[in-house]
């Protein structure tokens, strides 16, 4: 028995060691740059997509620059629809920020957007060309989380 366990633990040892810098996503989730991300076509409204996030160990997508866009991922989601990101601005109005915490520096505004139609304060994206919208949160959309790459000693040893 002890025999057996050494193996294995000379194993699990060994794969870790290889692989520390190879992130991994969970099934269903599309890595990118180290990130995992969820694309959901499931309509919620942006508060409820936000929970799930969060249920999941992730957050609604934030964008950080222009690199971040992940163009290739988004343009893989069917076309024509909208999906929520985790900007709002329900706090203070025109102050917008990212529900991961993170800073509100990049962005990609609509034309004519943010423009506080009625009181919207949660950002989608709109999968043709990738342009944010000010929409009202009570609307149902498909969402996008984003999480980080688990690493496999993290998992493993």
């Amino acid at each position: 028995f002890l025999s057996k366990l050494g193996n294995f633990m000379l194993y699990v040892h060994t794969v870790c060691q290889f692989s520390t810098t190879h992130s991994q996503c969970r099934e269903g989730w599309r890595e990118y740059e180290s990130k995992c991300y969820f694309f959901s076509t499931d309509t919620k409204t942006w508060t409820e997509a936000n929970a799930y996030c969060i249920e999941q160990g992730s957050n609604l997508m934030s964008i950080q620059d222009i690199q971040e866009r992940v163009r290739g991922l988004i343009q893989q989601a069917p076309t024509g629809i909208s999906l929520w990101m985790g900007g709002h601005d329900s706090i203070t109005e025109g102050g917008w920020e990212w529900t991961d915490g993170s800073p509100f520096r990049y962005i990609r505004w609509n034309a004519g957007n943010p423009d506080d139609y009625f009181g919207e304060d949660c950002l989608s994206i709109l999968i043709n060309d990738g342009y944010w919208n000010d929409d009202n949160c009570q609307n149902k959309r498909g969402y996008i989380c984003k999480r980080r790459g688990e690493e496999c000693c993290l998992k493993c040893c």
